[in-house]
């Protein structure tokens, strides 16, 4: 694998609870070349503030919103993730 861009698809749906143990992870990994791509399904709590906290800190964090002519849904967000990825791997983590 050498060191290949990892994508690393998020979906997110209210989870300011978990949002930033699940990033914190991320951080903690021992393979650096990544980018984590976090799409939220309309998220009614903070999870977005969180999302901007990460990204400011760290250009491997990126968010977008699930598009409304996109069906609401995890499977919805991971594909919309993959549209956006960058990565030669793709890996799925649940906040």
């Amino acid at each position: 694998m050498e060191n290949n861009l990892v994508s690393i698809i998020i979906p997110s749906f209210n989870s300011e609870n978990l949002i930033k143990e699940t990033l914190n992870s991320v951080l903690h990994q021992t393979y650096s070349n990544w980018e984590c791509i976090v799409v939220d399904d309309g998220s009614t709590d903070d999870t977005i503030l969180i999302l901007k906290e990460y990204a400011s800190k760290d250009s491997r964090f990126k968010w977008f919103f699930r598009p409304s002519s996109k069906p609401k849904g995890p499977s919805s967000a991971r594909n919309y993730g993959i549209e956006k990825a960058n990565g030669e791997f793709v890996v799925f983590l649940d906040s």
